[in-house]
C-alpha cells in the first residue's frame, strides 16, 4: 500500500513551509483531534515550544490533558464543530474517522488539516539529523536507549517516543539539531518522513486492517528506507530486512548476533537481572555491555540503539555506561505491584512474537508459575493472525482472555475472545469485571496485564487488595 503519488515536500495543498511557518507563529492556533494520545501529546509540547497556541480535544480526561492544561493549552472534553472555528492548523490522529465533527468543520472552514505523520514530516525538516526508529516490535525500547545514550554523550537532542522517558514525559525537547523519533509504519505513517538515518529493528506481518499482505508491509519497508539520506541500518538476523538491505541504493549497514552483521553482539552472561554482551564491528571486538533488564530481545534493541550511536560518534564508552544504567519504559515487562503476595507485571505485548518473547522473559525472571491476562488488541489483527495467537499464548502456565480492545475499529462476526479461549487448551474467558474474581480462583503464581489496549480498570482491581488497604 505504499503511496507516493504526492509530491514529499508538499500535503494535499499546504507545502511544509507553510506548516513549518504555522507552527513558529504565535499567532496562529494548532488544534489536535486526539490530543491525548502519547504522540498527538508529544507533537503539542513541541508546537508549544516552536511558538504557536495549541489548542486540542479529546474524548476523555487524564494525566496528559491536565499537563496540556497547566500549560495554557486550551481543551475541550468531546468533539464539537465549535472547537476548531479558531484554528490555523488542524492535526488529526489515525484514529480520528473522516465523519469526526472537528474534521467535517475544519474542512468546510478550508482549515488546513493534516494527519500527525504529515505534521511530523513538516517539522522534523528543522533539524539537520533526523533518526528514525521503525519495525514491527521494540521501537519505543530502542529510542528510549538512544535517547539515553544521546543524553549520556551530551548531545542537545529532541526524542519523540511512544513510552514515557524521564519525568514520566513521552518527550524530549531539546535546543539542538537531533531528532530521535520512532517511525511507525501504520498507514505508511513512516513515507511522510525524512530521515538522515532509518533504522528497522525487524518486520513481521501485521495491521491487516491497512495491509492486505507480508508482500505490501515489506514494499512499504523497503519505501521507508530508501527515504534515509545517509545511512538505512538494519537487523540482519530478519530475513525479511535482510532481503531488503540487498535491494535499496541507500548505503545499509546490518546488526545482530549473526555471523555476517556489520555490528554484531554475542551474549556472554546472562542472569535473572539482564545480560551481559559484547559487541564487534568488522569482526573486531570494540567493548562489552551489562543491559540489566531482562528479555534476550532487548540485547537486539541495545544492539541497534548502540550501532546507531557509534555510527553517529558517540564513543563506545559513553555507548555501554548509558545502556547500563537504562532500566527500561513504562508498560514493558514492568513491574506494576502484588496481589496477594503474587508479583502482577504489565506488557504491551500484542502481536504473538512479542507475546512469545514477553512470557519468556517473565517466565526465568519469576521462577514460579505464569498467569497471562491478555486483552487482544483490534478485530482485524486477531483474526489475520487467529493461530499465531493460539500457539504464543498457550506457552502461559494459566491464561485469562479478556475482550477484545476494538481501537478504530467494528467487530467482526466470528472473531471474540470467547471463541479465541475455548481454541487453547485450558484459557479461560472472562468479561472485564470477572478478571479479578478468575484470576484469584482458577490461576496461580505471577500475574501479567498484557496487550495494547486500555487495562486501567483491570489494573487497578488486580492491584487493589488488603495488602494496600
Amino acid at each position: 500500500m505504499v503511496m507516493l503519488a504526492q509530491d514529499k515536500n508538499r500535503i494535499h495543498n499546504y507545502s511544509f513551509d507553510t506548516l513549518r511557518k504555522i507552527s513558529r507563529d504565535e499567532a496562529c492556533t494548532v488544534h489536535f483531534i486526539g490530543i491525548g494520545g502519547v504522540s498527538m501529546y508529544s507533537l503539542a509540547r513541541l508546537t508549544l515550544a516552536r511558538g504557536a497556541r495549541v489548542s486540542g480535544s479529546d474524548v476523555f480526561n487524564g494525566n496528559r490533558i491536565s499537563s496540556l492544561a497547566s500549560l495554557g493549552v486550551k481543551i475541550h472534553i468531546g468533539h464539537s464543530r465549535a472547537n476548531v472555528r479558531n484554528a490555523s492548523l488542524v492535526v488529526c490522529s489515525h484514529a480520528i474517522s473522516d465523519d469526526n465533527p472537528e474534521l467535517s468543520e475544519a474542512k468546510r472552514l478550508s482549515i488546513p488539516t493534516v494527519t500527525r505523520a504529515e505534521y511530523l514530516g513538516a517539522l522534523m525538516l528543522d533539524y539537520s539529523s533526523r533518526i528514525g526508529i521503525s519495525g514491527s516490535h521494540g521501537k519505543s525500547t530502542t529510542t528510549a536507549m538512544l535517547d539515553l545514550i544521546f543524553d549520556k554523550g551530551g548531545v542537545n537532542h529532541t526524542t519523540l517516543s511512544g513510552a514515557n522517558l524521564i519525568d514520566d514525559e513521552p518527550l524530549r525537547i531539546g535546543m539542538g539539531g537531533t531528532l530521535v523519533y520512532e517511525a511507525c509504519e501504520y498507514k505508511d505513517s513512516f513515507l511522510r518522513f525524512s530521515p538522515t538515518i532509518a533504522a528497522a529493528l525487524n518486520l513481521e506481518y501485521d495491521h491487516a486492517d491497512y495491509f492486505s499482505n507480508l508482500d505490501d508491509l515489506v514494499n512499504s519497508f523497503r519505501t521507508s528506507l530508501t527515504r534515509a539520506k545517509d545511512l538505512a541500518l538494519v537487523n540482519g538476523d530478519d530475513a525479511n530486512l535482510r532481503e531488503i538491505a540487498k535491494s535499496i541504493s541507500t548505503k545499509a549497514i546490518t546488526f545482530g548476533s549473526g555471523d555476517t552483521n556489520d555490528y554484531r553482539y554475542e551474549i556472554t552472561r546472562f542472569d535473572d537481572s539482564g545480560f551481559d554482551f559484547s559487541l564487534s564491528k568488522f569482526g573486531s571486538n570494540i567493548g562489552n555491555v551489562r543491559l540489566n533488564i531482562p528479555g534476550v530481545y532487548n540485547v537486539t534493541n541495545a544492539t541497534a540503539a548502540a550501532t546507531i550511536a557509534l555510527e553517529y560518534g558517540i564513543p563506545m564508552s559513553t555507548v555501554s555506561d548509558a545502556l547500563s544504567s537504562f532500566k527500561g519504559v513504562e508498560g514493558r515487562l514492568q513491574y506494576i505491584g502484588s496481589r496477594f503476595g503474587r508479583p502482577v507485571y504489565l506488557d504491551y505485548a500484542h502481536h504473538p512474537t512479542e507475546i512469545s518473547s514477553a512470557i519468556s522473559a517473565l517466565k526465568a525472571l519469576v521462577h514460579r508459575p505464569l498467569t497471562v491476562i491478555f486483552k487482544p488488541h483490534t478485530y482485524s489483527r486477531t483474526k489475520a493472525l487467529w493461530q499465531e495467537f493460539c500457539s504464543a499464548l498457550s506457552l502461559a502456565d494459566h491464561l485469562v482472555i479478556t475482550d477484545i480492545f476494538p481501537a478504530r475499529e467494528q467487530p467482526i462476526e466470528g472473531v471474540t475472545s470467547h471463541r479465541l479461549a475455548s481454541e487453547i487448551d485450558g484459557a479461560i474467558y472472562a468479561k472485564d469485571s470477572d478478571v479479578p474474581y478468575v484470576t484469584d480462583c482458577f490461576t496461580s503464581g505471577a500475574i501479567v496485564l498484557m496487550g495494547a489496549g486500555s487495562f486501567e480498570q483491570i489494573k487497578k482491581e488486580i492491584v487493589k487488595t488488603k495488602e494496600h488497604l
